[in-house]
């Protein structure tokens, strides 16, 4: 369907989703079932005839009809959300990697680590590439990617690209052989002069039952700009998703608001932020006379949006499963958090944890980076004190950096990551990035001393991974994997 001519010209001023690196058309994504190189799709049945405590907008435009949602297609993996996420395959795993071209220069790029071997190789099949960052390269064109997710059997890449007078913003997909890269859809395209970073794109991209969700500024360098947008991966068809106005004359915060997207069943979850202060100018806390994180879901299938009223005003994360949302709430004043879950159709709320002490938390909202974060692999809950991506410098120390894993009812399970505690040491300056996929932990280490450097002496950084119940029943013995570019 056409969108409205206003909405067009507002799009027009604002970010593309993509660049052909080929001349090549996209072939349809078939339904193989393949979220993960795995036979199966994870199907979830919410009934939402009953709204308990939603209220359904109806003031949806014309473009928020009804969508052909295939829920054939695997569901969205909501522990798996790092910007570069765990993409694992039948026989290996798929990742950001440096690609010594044959000219002998570095590149950014994709590659592919095969289990049996322990090798790394570029994800390029084309015979003769010069793997240098030309438009046919599966592994390494498109530079300057911003996200890449592997969905169904094939990776999907987002990206900005430049030439001398405009850039564009793209979705291409790249087969699990390398043997192309095809474009997928456009969204926007603008001068050159509108952009100058690459962080128009948000924080999250969701792929979820054939669709791809983002949230991005129509205007760069404009957070007030921001929108929330649906990619048909089939059709490369886009839309808009309305996203109702702040109440109570508040003041909507973009630069806080779509910072966390997931999708469970029929929708699509996100929350926005809205304050008021009593000064004209000076806009912080000790002025804030409202301050509310309002979440909404976005009925995938319908077009309808609701808003989830029996959400506190603020809280540190969130995650669903199964028509549950779990959320953590942090107390800076006692330095503790709570885990609490809601379950929209029966409008019950539970304390699974109440005042779990900590050395510090911080996180208070959100949109905050350094939150107590929740995660669920749809069988477990994990909780990580000070976001996904967690870390440590001895000469800043503010976090008190930790892990737990619990039953989805509250059952501790384990505490800490056993079998790692001489790498994330808190004497040590290290970073790490935290997923859960297919019943496996991944940490993805990084020893600061030798951050963006290849060298033989370290031995420390990489990709970790253990099966999560022998985790549980108390095998520590990691793998190592790949070390990832960062």
């Amino acid at each position: 369907m056409k969108m409205k001519k206003a909405l067009s010209i507002i799009l027009t001023s604002a970010i593309l989703l993509t660049t052909a690196c080929s001349d090549n058309n996209t072939s349809s994504v078939n339904s193989q079932n393949n979220s993960t190189s795995s036979t199966e799709s994870s199907k979830t049945d919410s009934d939402t005839s009953s709204k308990t405590n939603s209220e359904v907008i109806t003031e949806a435009p014309a473009e928020n009809t009804p969508n052909n949602l295939d829920d054939t297609l695997p569901q969205f993996s909501p522990a798996n959300i790092h910007y570069e996420n765990v993409k694992k395959g039948k026989e290996g795993y798929y990742y950001k990697a440096r690609i010594k071209s044959d000219g002998g220069r570095d590149f950014e790029g994709l590659s592919y680590y095969d289990n049996a071997t322990g090798k790394t190789i570029p994800l390029c099949s084309k015979p003769q590439c010069m793997h240098d960052g030309n438009d046919f390269c599966a592994a390494t064109g498109l530079q300057g990617d911003n996200r890449s997710v592997l969905y169904n059997g094939y990776i999907y890449r987002l990206g900005i690209r430049r030439t001398d007078t405009e850039f564009t913003i793209g979705l291409l997909r790249t087969d699990l052989q390398g043997n192309e890269l095809s474009r997928i859809s456009d969204i926007h395209t603008g001068l050159c002069g509108e952009i100058r970073n690459t962080s128009t794109i948000g924080d999250s991209v969701v792929f979820h039952y054939g669709k791809m969700f983002i949230s991005f500024n129509p205007i760069a360098d404009k957070e007030e700009e921001r929108i929330l947008y649906m990619v048909d991966l089939e059709t490369g068809a886009g839309k808009e998703i309305h996203v109702p106005p702040p109440e109570n004359n508040a003041t909507r915060l973009l630069h806080y608001s779509f910072r966390s997207l997931m999708a469970d069943g029929d929708f699509l979850y996100y929350t926005t932020k809205e304050a008021r202060w009593n000064h004209p100018q000076v806009h912080d806390d000790a002025h804030l006379t409202y301050d509310r994180t309002t979440m909404y879901r976005f009925n995938i299938r319908t077009g309808e949006t609701e808003m989830i009223s029996a959400m506190p005003d603020v809280y540190s994360s969130f995650t669903v499963n199964n028509g549950i949302i779990y959320y953590t709430v942090a107390d800076r004043s006692d330095n503790t958090f709570s885990l609490y879950s809601y379950d929209i159709e029966k409008d019950e709320t539970k304390t699974i944890i109440d005042k779990h002490q900590q050395n510090y938390v911080n996180g208070k909202y959100v949109s905050d980076r350094s939150k107590v974060t929740v995660l669920t692999d749809r069988k477990y809950l994990y909780v990580c004190t000070s976001g996904i991506d967690s870390g440590t410098t001895i000469t800043d120390r503010v976090d008190d950096v930790d892990f737990y894993i619990y039953s989805l009812d509250g059952k501790e399970l384990v505490h800490g990551l056993p079998g790692m505690e001489e790498l994330i040491d808190m004497e040590k300056d290290w970073y790490a990035s935290f997923s859960a996929l297919d019943g496996e932990v991944y940490f993805n280490y990084q020893d600061r001393n030798y951050e963006r450097k290849n060298t033989d002496e370290d031995k420390n950084s990489g990709m970790y991974v253990i099966n999560t119940e022998d985790l549980i029943n108390g095998n520590n013995s990691w793998k190592k994997l790949y070390r990832r570019y960062v």
